[in-house]
């Protein structure tokens, strides 16, 4: 006796997956909700766990913000350095915490891959940071103002990534975070990482792993390159044309661009 799968019932279930997601709470609905009482194994969690400023009856003041399970070491070293803060100390925190946020702005969203596809989700990513994209048999880029781009915001056919040019990514550049977003491109042919000061031997490692396998042009000009990532182009099957910046009189540099070439006779350098 043969099993037969029923189509529509695989569709239906793909289709709640999708809604279901589409129908989550937002972080300011589950914010607004409060805190649910937690359960182990169905019962309250006990009283006498509970950190002391949880606990009924315990006094609460303004500053017990700052107390948590786990306090942040970043808030309790500026607390710690308040008889000697400086401006100078207030402007280095400020511009580190710039740097983290901007890092988690640019991490890759598995959420974002669910609803949009991998394809669609990087038009997404790059355009929103003022990036151009061209999908496959295009003639023209995706580019602007995200507000009159007016994407999908749910899987669309035909949205096949073969371009991506981060000359412009705003704030200074993508960086190893972001670079994740170019996974699962399986039709990604060309990329331009232009002046972008964040891409080090381990991005350019990354794109190798990821894209090394369908990428032919790669302009890695003005990114902080070293020895170390001209080893990693080696691993880059179908790449075709590279740009770079001119190693100059280092001679390290010289001599693994020149190993590169015997690795890969077929492989056209331009050193700008």
């Amino acid at each position: 006796m043969s099993l037969r799968l029923n189509p529509f019932r695989c569709f239906r279930s793909v289709n709640t997956f999708s809604r279901n997601y589409s129908e989550e709470k937002t972080r300011y609905q589950i914010e607004e909700e409060g805190p649910k009482p937690r359960l182990v194994h169905g019962q309250p969690y006990p009283e006498w766990r509970k950190p002391w400023i949880q606990r009924d009856g315990e006094f609460r003041s303004k500053l017990s913000v700052f107390v948590e399970k786990n306090p942040s070491p970043d808030i309790l070293s500026m607390m710690s350095s308040i008889p000697n803060l400086t401006m100078t100390k207030i402007k280095s925190w400020w511009a580190n915490m710039k740097i983290l946020q901007e890092i988690e702005n640019q991490k890759f969203l598995p959420k974002r891959v669910a609803t949009l596809g991998s394809n669609l989700a990087a038009v997404h990513f790059f355009t929103h940071r003022e990036c151009a994209v061209r999908l496959k048999n295009a003639p023209t880029w995706i580019s602007g103002n995200i507000e009159t781009l007016k994407l999908p915001d749910r899987y669309t056919d035909g949205y096949l990534v073969e371009a991506v040019d981060c000359t412009n990514f705003h704030h200074n550049g993508i960086r190893y975070e972001g670079l994740q977003n170019l996974q699962n491109l399986n039709f990604l042919k060309w990329l331009c990482l232009k002046n972008n000061k964040y891409v080090d031997v381990w991005g350019i490692d990354r794109v190798a792993g990821q894209n090394g396998d369908t990428l032919e042009y790669l302009d890695i000009s003005g990114c902080d390159i070293c020895v170390g990532c001209i080893f990693a182009l080696v691993r880059m099957k179908a790449l075709k044309f590279l740009v770079l910046s001119d190693p100059g009189d280092d001679v390290k540099m010289q001599a693994a661009i020149s190993m590169l070439e015997q690795e890969k006779p077929g492989l056209l350098i331009n050193a700008i």
